[in-house]
């Protein structure tokens, strides 16, 4: 028999990639999603909130359906995504 999950290699490398590239989007937008709402403009910035959000989620379920492990990359790439995004302005996660 053959295993329909792709190789641990290759679970963990996609997960890791494509959770690194989707969290960098979700960080790098937030620069643009926070002022939104220190103006008031609630709409447009639950808008963007959405923009934000339904992509890193998708991405999350597709990882899953592939298998465990690259659910568990794909959220440490987010994570280091995080880390990088913090760290570029200056803060300490």
């Amino acid at each position: 028999m053959t295993d329909p999950l792709p190789s641990i290699a290759a679970q963990l490398s996609m997960g890791l990639a494509l959770g690194t590239l989707a969290g960098a989007w979700h960080f790098v937008s937030l620069r643009w999603n926070w002022p939104l709402f220190a103006q008031g403009r609630a709409a447009a910035a639950l808008a963007l909130q959405l923009v934000r959000f339904a992509p890193t989620g998708a991405l999350l379920l597709m990882l899953a359906h592939v298998g465990a492990l690259a659910l568990l990359a794909g959220m440490a790439g987010i994570l280091l995504a995080r880390t990088i995004a913090v760290r570029s302005r200056g803060g300490k996660p």
